[in-house]
């Protein structure tokens, strides 16, 4: 029995709910929300409200979804062959392999890696446009690492009590190598964010016959996740973190949910403008690239790949 049949019956059973049994894990800023949206244009596949982060307990976020609000995510699946969802913190998570593998065993699981030098600066911009980070300038923000690990000067953050270590949650070695122990490798595919950008079909391709579907679907390759940035900083926070005053005003003249929610969004799109981020310096990319150097070698011999571009 193939792995589609085996899954799509195995995993209805329960109170004849529609379990996922795929998962995009990360990391973040390497192309999960375009390898995401792509595959859920194929007609057999169904992806999920993207960064739902049900698994990983250890992940201090401030929203932490009960069994039955997770699995109500994938109740319009229907007959599809691939049920997946795509989270990226679970790679950072220590806990979510062994999470994902007791709710779903016989899951395939998607990881997408790029340069960390890229993915550091890149997370810091995706932070602010998020809310949850408030120190505008990266270097400094970068400087603040070791002291938010004791709990001090934590950023106001809209998704996280405890904002992940820049650094620290971009070492990818041992963060793939517990998908690979958890798995096994030929449950795990693994994707470089350059092979994806340079030949995206192909690489789309490759992730369908990983899932067990044949031939090719028409898709449309437009650009997702194009970078963004604030135009003004001030206005960005105080949308994303209205002080109680403002929260309360606002709602006396604006008593409808749905008004306020769409007047702020307004807001907010016409805050943020499409835009290259501002450059990282020479020096800190250098120390950056320093770092990483001996992570990114570890990974490059345990997933068997030339990565001294890197470097």
């Amino acid at each position: 029995m193939g792995f589609i049949q085996q899954h799509s019956k195995l995993f209805k059973k329960r109170y004849d709910l529609i379990k996922p049994f795929f998962f995009i894990v990360g990391a973040p800023k390497c192309g999960t929300t375009a390898m995401n949206d792509y595959l859920n244009t194929h007609p057999d596949i169904f992806m999920a409200k993207k960064e739902l982060h049900y698994f990983g307990k250890d992940l201090k976020t401030k929203i932490k979804l009960s069994e039955s609000e997770y699995l109500r995510h994938f109740q319009m699946a229907g007959s599809k062959k691939i049920i997946g969802e795509a989270s990226v913190w679970y790679l950072f998570s220590q806990t979510a392999a062994d999470e994902i593998k007791r709710f779903a065993p016989g899951a395939k699981i998607l990881i997408m890696l790029r340069n960390p030098v890229e993915v550091i600066h890149s997370l810091h911009s995706q932070h602010l446009i998020d809310g949850n980070e408030d120190v505008p300038d990266f270097e400094k923000a970068l400087k603040l690492d070791e002291v938010r690990k004791k709990g001090m000067q934590l950023p106001h953050s809209v998704d996280f009590f405890e904002l992940p270590s820049y650094k620290d949650s971009i070492l990818f070695t041992n963060q793939v190598k517990r998908y690979l122990d958890v798995f096994g490798k030929e449950n795990v595919r693994i994707i470089l964010y350059e092979d994806f950008i340079t030949n995206t079909e192909e690489e789309v391709f490759k992730t369908l016959t990983f899932l067990g579907i044949e031939g090719r679907h028409q898709i449309d390759y437009k650009i997702i996740n194009q970078n963004n940035r604030i135009k003004s900083f001030f206005l960005h926070r105080l949308i994303k973190k209205p002080p109680a005053a403002l929260k309360k005003i606002f709602r006396k003249i604006a008593p409808a949910r749905k008004l306020r929610h769409s007047v702020m969004l307004k807001f907010s799109n016409w805050n943020i403008k499409k835009g290259k981020r501002d450059e990282m310096s020479v020096t800190l990319s250098n120390q950056l690239k320093g770092f990483f150097a001996n992570d990114v070698k570890s990974l490059a011999k345990l997933i068997n790949r030339d990565l001294s571009a890197w470097l």
